[in-house]
């Protein structure tokens, strides 16, 4: 139990940072910040529900996976990727209504610098382990 209540901390901390960094990058005001987390929060719920069930089969063995299941998983796949770009499509016109179309380029810049930060933070704790 207690080391699932550091792992919830951890993934609290990562939000935390992750806010800060974003509207530091996007230069949000105040008043776009009050706005724009509540509805990217909302969607990267969704995001995480739709990705969620696409990577459940990940776990199989593709070995000993049938020709035809592998198409199936194929196909599953883009249907989820289909799925994905839509809702950020949806999404992207409901923060345009909140933050400039230069905002939302540096939100996914922003996104990618923060994830290649923190897989290089976590490459180099497990080097120096």
């Amino acid at each position: 139990m207690a080391q699932e209540g550091s792992k919830q901390e951890r993934r609290e901390n990562v939000e935390a940072a992750k806010t800060a960094f974003l509207t530091d990058k996007m230069e949000l005001t105040a008043e776009q910040a009050q706005k724009f987390w509540p509805l990217y929060n909302e969607y990267e719920s969704k995001r995480r529900t739709l990705v969620k069930g696409y990577r459940s089969g990940y776990r199989e063995n593709v070995e000993e996976l049938s020709e035809q299941e592998a198409k199936t998983r194929l196909d599953n796949m883009f249907v989820i990727k289909e799925r994905e770009l839509n809702l950020e499509k949806e999404y992207a016109n409901k923060y345009l209504r909140i933050i400039s179309s230069k905002q939302l380029i540096k939100l996914y810049r922003g996104e990618r610098e923060f994830t290649k930060m923190l897989l290089k933070r976590l490459d180099d704790r497990s080097a120096s382990n």
